[in-house]
């Protein structure tokens, strides 16, 4: 089955009753506050240099720029290759859309290029990707993992077919399988293996984070009975990049489910709107699914 490349802004999640958003300039991280910065070496040898790293982020400017102008926003993507800092950040104030991007976490051990690109992904899905928000612009942490292997690898690798055919020789069977099952061509598979792969780069760096292990064949056991808007825990996020990774819903990059406005909202309209750029069970679908670890669905 092939997907139909549509591009969709943003949805949020319904639990009992509306959830209470800040309209404010919130931040958005996809890491905890961590002193793993004491770790870094500027002038050590990493997987991302300096110039992958800025030029990652270009490619970011030009794939984004149009989409958050017709959103309504200011796209800026920080590149702060000397700022030790292992993290990543989203703001939005004044019609500004942001996203940081530090050396710090480029140069982590566990963080390939492509690894790196899925953590650019995850900030622009806290501007994009919509239902269930954590604030009155920004989706929570498990949604814009979601979006960043399910909606921002087609737009940044889609087109990179012999790149991607080199992740088939190393992934591992059980992501494999999953792919294979999900997509029917060679290239949606491979595109498919690449994903995986990264997203398995950023649950190392997060299980890292608390000394945790995560595995394509442990997944989470949890299920939450409310959404969790916090920060999932290392095994749960993986769960959610290979989700993504084996969603084959239509998506609209110009949509952002359950933003009304100037802001977003956590109703059953914003789950409704959601479930028609996502994986879900309304959807008839059996893979790819948002991971119970960290998403309820009221619907």
């Amino acid at each position: 089955m092939e997907r139909r490349h549509l591009l969709f802004v943003g949805s949020q999640i319904f639990v009992g009753a509306a959830l209470a958003l800040s309209a404010g300039p919130a931040s958005a991280s996809i890491m905890p506050d961590n002193n793993l910065y004491l770790q870094d070496c500027l002038e050590c040898e990493s997987g991302v240099s300096e110039d992958t790293f800025k030029a990652i982020i270009e490619k970011a400017k030009v794939l984004y720029t149009e989409v958050v102008k017709q959103a309504g926003g200011t796209l800026t993507i920080n590149a702060r290759w000397t700022d030790a800092t292992v993290n990543a950040s989203a703001q939005q104030m004044f019609g500004s859309w942001s996203v940081n991007m530090y050396g710090g976490l480029a140069r982590r051990p566990e963080v390939t290029a492509d690894g790196f690109t899925m953590v650019l992904c995850h900030e622009l899905g806290h501007h994009l990707a919509g239902f269930p928000y954590v604030s009155g612009w920004a989706a929570n942490e498990g949604q814009s993992d979601y979006f960043a292997t399910n909606h921002c690898s087609q737009l940044f690798w889609g087109d990179e077919t012999e790149i991607n055919a080199q992740a088939r020789a190393v992934i591992a069977a059980t992501p494999k399988a999953q792919c294979d099952a999900a997509w029917s061509t060679q290239d949606a598979q491979n595109l498919c293996y690449r994903t995986m792969l990264a997203g398995k780069s950023l649950g190392d760096l997060l299980g890292a984070l608390k000394t945790e292990t995560v595995g394509w064949d442990t997944p989470a056991t949890n299920v939450v009975t409310a959404t969790n808007h916090a920060h999932p825990a290392a095994q749960c996020r993986l769960d959610t990049y290979m989700a993504g990774a084996v969603c084959t819903a239509d998506y609209d990059k110009n949509v952002i489910p359950g933003k009304r406005g100037t802001r977003g909202y956590n109703d059953r309209e914003a789950e409704e709107q959601s479930a028609l750029y996502s994986c879900t069970t309304q959807g008839q679908y059996t893979a790819g699914l948002r991971s119970s670890c960290w998403f309820a669905p009221t619907l």
